[in-house]
């Protein structure tokens, strides 16, 4: 697994750049004790958050972390609350993109450019593109925490029972659907409710259509988003959901828990969805061993590189602006070490922004290794999630676009994405 390390340093990442100073720390846990506050989206990798904070804790007897963990949609609530009410934790796990960088401009969040400058090992061990994520203006406010990809994940089982092969065309994909359903099989599940799942479906369209530059475009305000590519997603995404009916009934009352319940409980036989997902699998050994996986499909007289996959640098620990900076940073530094993460990358199969984590093949589920490996040696690059790389406002246009485009037939595609405006 050495071999995948080395090959992600060499990717080249496809992706937008990917107050007061008192602190907030109350003292809590005893005279001179720093209790920092944090706030934590990894619901998945909670027991590993958990063992981490625990051994921070028992190893500064000075800082004590408190932490809390938040389903994806209720933490954005929360955050946006917070952000309101001048009320951010010290620290918080946020994505990357204009979404983390409205909080940047906001003066809500502490700049940690200093501290990695005067601690060059720590900083030269992230994988290359992975700190320009959280840098703005040559300043950086965040770590990332992993390089996550999406993939169409599918039931071998399921496949095998009905004769079918994993689609590498998107008409192959819509055969599949069409014998699926005629099996009363469902095809596909998916979370709509969440909203950014469906998106999913349709930025790889987009980009498979027409590859990253009209989005590169859109989002600098060079173009608009309806260009003839995004169009094209659109119609292809409608008549994959309705037309089709390749999502699972009732799909846009779905959440992510739901929709990844359909899929591990082997009900449907595709799910699009990150690496992050592996989590859930690995839960069920009578299951995991049921998973395949393949790039999502290209699309017949496409532009976009297969290999491309829609992930990079989605997340990352960051420091509240009103934090105690020095003791805020100790701890993000040392949740966010090869340390610490080790166990996250070999059990989940989570690409690691470290570098220098060197994963014990003993250690990893056939499938997590299976993945990383396959990974390593295919992936070309990444483009990035439009929900996090585009500005609040837009993102947020773009998701109710997406749901609106996969739950009317009589939508007008073109004149949806005609109101996604700053």
């Amino acid at each position: 697994m050495k071999k995948y390390l080395v090959i992600l340093l060499m990717f080249t990442f496809i992706i937008a750049g990917c107050s007061s100073s008192k602190s907030t720390s109350s003292n809590d846990g005893g005279e001179g004790v720093k209790e920092l506050t944090f706030w934590s989206v990894e619901t998945d990798k909670r027991p590993y958050v958990e063992k981490s904070v625990e051994k921070f804790n028992a190893s500064h007897k000075d800082i004590q972390i408190k932490v809390e963990f938040f389903e994806d949609e209720a933490y954005k609530t929360k955050m946006k609350v917070a952000l309101a009410g001048n009320k951010l934790p010290d620290l918080f796990t946020y994505w990357s993109g204009d979404v983390f960088k409205s909080l940047v401009d906001a003066g809500a969040v502490g700049d940690i450019t200093e501290q990695l400058n005067q601690d060059a090992s720590f900083k030269e061990n992230v994988l290359p593109g992975g700190l320009e994520a959280y840098t703005y203006d040559g300043k950086t406010y965040g770590i990332p925490l992993s390089l996550n990809s999406v993939v169409l994940w599918y039931n071998k089982e399921i496949f095998e029972k009905n004769g079918l092969t994993p689609p590498k065309t998107y008409d192959e994909l819509l055969e599949v659907v069409d014998q699926l359903n005629a099996k009363k099989v469902i095809p596909i599940a998916v979370a709509g409710k969440d909203r950014w799942p469906v998106l999913h479906w349709y930025s790889y369209l987009a980009q498979r259509i027409g590859g990253t530059e009209p989005f590169d475009k859109a989002k600098s305000d060079e173009a608009d988003f309806t260009e003839k590519s995004f169009v094209e997603a659109g119609e292809k995404l409608k008549e994959l959901a309705i037309e089709k009916k390749g999502f699972v009934n009732g799909f846009l009352g779905l959440d992510y828990a739901a929709a990844g319940s359909i899929f591990t409980s082997g009900k449907a036989a595709m799910y699009l969805q990150g690496d992050w997902a592996i989590s859930e699998f690995v839960q069920d050994e009578a299951f995991i061993g049921k998973v395949g996986f393949v790039p999502f499909p290209a699309v017949e007289n496409g532009t976009g590189n297969q290999q491309i996959y829609h992930g990079g640098f989605g997340n990352g620990y960051a420091i509240s602006a009103k934090a105690d900076q020095a003791a805020a940073y100790e701890a993000i530094k040392f949740l966010s070490s090869a340390e610490e993460r080790k166990a996250i990358a070999e059990e989940l199969g989570v690409t690691s922004a470290m570098a220098n984590i060197e994963l014990d093949q003993s250690n990893m589920s056939p499938l997590a290794y299976e993945y990383l490996t396959y990974i390593s040696e295919n992936a070309q690059g990444f483009f990035g999630y439009y929900d996090q790389q585009l500005d609040p406002k837009r993102a947020d246009q773009f998701m109710n676009i997406t749901s609106a485009i996969v739950g009317k037939a009589d939508v007008d595609v073109k004149k949806e994405l005609e109101g996604i405006k700053k």
